[in-house]
């Protein structure tokens, strides 16, 4: 980050923004620009976050003339810590997944609403989840960020996490017994083993080839593309398809940085990470099609996408965590109200 934009700075540049977020090639370059900002994508370079960061670079220094330029940059330590510096303003904006934002802080009220969205079969596809995060789910959200500091600028999606295994797993019997690395969330947690009986082994995505590899664990489940580029088709010999748990991607801005703006170079930025989003949604689901299609073809992959009526049987059993009244659902998402619940609820 070179400085901060003014509200004279930033009225300065709203006729250039008035120009909208397509066009040709910029000119403008960090060295000329007025002004720079810090992008610091949480996923790596060559993955479609990556390239809607980059998309939403080129929109906004067209849009604006090459007066604002926007640096993208992987993350320098930790995703948890580029975060944070987002927060304090030393980075400028931020794109990562929800689960992310969820591990932020230590306050349960902040983390359960960013977590609550990976909760089983909150939502029946990747198009339901889209429309929901673009209109009552995503406003839900920027309130809570906006506690935390945040600007929410726009959602995108790293997709459904499936599960793969040494076996296939077409049914919630088929899972008793196995041994499954997951991430380490509640509602993950509850599900796999509170309600479909596996032995899980929460750990480090680091931590999990090896033991794949030499039958310690039996599967593991996580998006297509975390699970491809870390090359789990190569020792694993079924996935399932099912829409259980789905992992937003969240993109925001530093929240003083966002004020200190002037409103037409406000909707700008907005309408540019909103474009660039949209796009990555898009470019995720068409590289999620091409795994699967070379898992097949190259990897010997068996696929299985489930039937609604084998979903449901799935579903039947992880229900009960919605219910206030249920025991376990006290313990562990009593933030997870009905009333916050619903806002992610299609219409």
């Amino acid at each position: 980050m070179k400085h901060r934009l003014t509200k004279l700075t930033a009225a300065g540049l709203a006729a250039l923004a008035l120009t909208g977020c397509a066009g040709g090639a910029s000119e403008g370059t960090p060295e000329d620009a007025e002004t720079t900002w810090t992008l610091v994508a949480g996923q790596p370079e060559g993955s479609t976050c990556w390239d809607a960061a980059e998309q939403f670079a080129s929109a906004l220094s067209d849009a604006t003339e090459g007066a604002v330029a926007v640096e993208v940059q992987p993350v320098p330590i930790d995703r948890p810590t580029s975060l944070e510096q987002t927060v304090a303003g030393i980075v400028d904006l931020y794109l990562d997944s929800s689960l992310i934002y969820g591990s932020y802080g230590s306050k349960e009220e902040l983390e359960r609403p960013f977590f609550s969205l990976t909760m089983p079969f909150l939502f029946p596809d990747a198009e339901t989840a889209a429309e929901v995060l673009d209109g009552t789910g995503g406003e839900a959200l920027n309130g809570v960020l906006a506690e935390l500091g945040l600007q929410g600028l726009a959602y995108g999606e790293l997709g459904f996490r499936y599960l793969t295994a040494d076996r296939p797993v077409t049914a919630p019997e088929d899972l008793e017994g196995l041994k499954i690395r997951t991430a380490g969330m509640l509602e993950l947690y509850e599900s796999y083993i509170g309600c479909w009986g596996v032995r899980l082994y929460p750990s480090s995505y680091s931590d999990v080839m090896t033991p794949l590899a030499a039958g310690d664990y039996d599967g593991q489940e996580s998006t297509l593309a975390e699970a491809d580029a870390a090359g789990y088709q190569t020792v694993q010999t079924d996935v399932t398809i099912f829409p259980a748990f789905y992992e937003p991607a969240i993109f925001t801005m530093n929240g003083d940085l966002y004020e200190s703006l002037s409103p037409e170079l406000q909707e700008t930025v907005d309408r540019c990470a909103r474009e660039a989003m949209a796009d990555q949604r898009l470019r995720n689901r068409e590289q999620e099609a091409e795994i699967l299609e070379q898992w097949q073809e190259e990897d010997g992959i068996a696929v299985h996408v489930l039937t609604e009526d084998q979903c449901s049987a799935f579903q039947a059993l992880t229900d009960r965590l919605y219910d206030p009244e249920d025991p376990d659902h006290q313990e562990w998402f009593a933030d997870c109200t009905p009333e916050w619940v619903a806002q992610f609820r299609p219409s």
